[in-house]
């Protein structure tokens, strides 16, 4: 199997798992939340063990990595509280950018973004994962939002979510890829079998999530 179908294949079971605890079990997705980022930190330990200024290095992971752990969580509560579906969106968006920019990178190449970096990133895989975002906002828009919430998007939450989904998550993914070559690691760990690590797996929502959070507080609360 390769790389290509092994990600489809996780996404395909992976994806209606996710997606089905978001909405119906907020004290599961809680547990989920603090085991896995537990776990990403743990291998961010591992990363930065042989850095020189390593003291500094942890302290930045305990406020990145547990900052966003205590955000994703807090977002969950407040979307429980007030009706809204940020978490969802968030995770599913995430998710659909990151596979549309991954297929779409892989499948057509071309120039390198940050080569140095993350030599596998395209500008094809990045206009891929925007079109992905685009897509899948516009599907939850018209399609699934009005057929089982009574919450709708505005033009503002649209064009904050793609670009949430689509630059903040890139930045995300190329930072967690820049500490893993300054260590010289492929991989934050061989956890999840031919896909790295959690941290690997959250590199996204680890920057996406803080922002999200205050972006709903400033306009929803």
């Amino acid at each position: 199997m390769t790389s290509l179908q092994s990600r489809v294949l996780i996404g395909l079971i992976g994806f209606p798992s996710v997606i089905y605890i978001i909405l119906n079990h907020i004290f599961i997705f809680n547990t989920i939340v603090v085991i896995c980022f537990i776990l990403a930190f743990k291998e961010f330990l591992e990363i930065i063990k042989n850095f020189r200024d390593k003291t500094a290095w942890l302290i930045f992971g305990l406020i990145y990595i547990f900052g966003s752990m205590i955000s994703l969580i807090y977002l969950r509560n407040i979307d429980s509280l007030i009706s809204t579906p940020f978490t969802f969106l968030l995770f599913a968006g995430v998710m659909v950018n990151d596979s549309m920019a991954y297929i779409v990178g892989k499948t057509l190449g071309g120039p390198k973004i940050l080569p140095k970096i993350s030599p596998k990133k395209t500008y094809a895989g990045l206009f891929g994962g925007l079109i992905g975002s685009v897509l899948f906002i516009f599907l939850c828009d018209n399609y699934f939002l009005n057929s089982f919430t009574e919450f709708s998007l505005n033009n503002k939450d649209k064009i904050f979510l793609v670009f949430v989904f689509n630059i903040v998550g890139f930045f995300g993914d190329s930072f967690e890829s820049f500490i893993k070559r300054k260590a010289d690691v492929k991989d934050s760990s061989g956890l999840l079998l031919g896909h790295g690590g959690m941290l690997d797996r959250l590199d996204s929502l680890i920057l996406t999530t803080p922002l999200t959070m205050f972006y709903v507080i400033a306009y929803y609360l």
